[in-house]
């Protein structure tokens, strides 16, 4: 009797081992589901849409700061503006999330260069034409040196120009400022994050 017992556990202990051993056969047949080689990395434009300031970014040839940011949003769209300086130089460097990443390179300009208010169809500058794309408010809150107050509202009344030339007009509560811009690969920049 005790010997049919412990033929009857062996026996299920076969059949459990046999069972196991088929699913795992099934399961190495199946195709593994084809899958993004690149989801997982932390490439140049995540580090573009992480910057802050101490980072520096190098742009042909030339490595610019971060001194500061402007993080906007408007009814849930977001994108920065970053003031980043190579000695006394200043430029602004946009970061946007559109259906891809947009980078723009901005440098200030006067008022007085252009031909039209904020919000007007088209405006002109040196000779270009450009036309209004967007116009409206966005709350956005400052980080490091930016020249604005800590938090607010800031009006914008953004155009186009041929290929990729942009112009912007942004008013933080003070004067219209306006700038000239122009879309750069985020592949042309070379981030280098500074650690905390």
């Amino acid at each position: 009797m005790r010997g049919a017992v412990v033929v009857a556990v062996l026996v299920v202990i076969a059949a459990v081992a046999v069972v196991l051993w088929l699913r795992a056969r099934r399961a190495a047949q199946r195709p593994v589901p084809r899958r993004d080689p690149l989801a997982d990395l932390t490439g140049t434009e995540q580090l573009l849409q992480e910057l802050k300031a101490g980072d520096v970014v190098s742009h042909e040839g030339r490595d610019w700061l971060v001194r500061g940011s402007l993080r906007f949003d408007q009814d849930g769209a977001a994108w920065a503006e970053h003031l980043v300086a190579e000695g006394r130089e200043q430029r602004w460097l946009g970061v946007e999330d559109d259906e891809g990443l947009v980078v723009t390179w901005w440098q200030r300009v006067g008022i007085a260069e252009v031909d039209g208010e904020p919000g007007a169809r088209e405006v002109r500058m040196g000779g270009a034409a450009y036309r209004l794309r967007e116009r409206g408010e966005a709350a956005f809150r400052a980080e490091g040196t930016t020249g604005t107050a800590p938090a607010g509202t800031a009006r914008y009344a953004d155009y186009r120009g041929d290929g990729d030339a942009r112009l912007s007009f942004e008013h933080f509560g003070g004067a219209w400022e306006v700038s000239t811009g122009t879309d750069v690969l985020p592949r042309s920049l070379t981030v280098y994050v500074v650690e905390e």
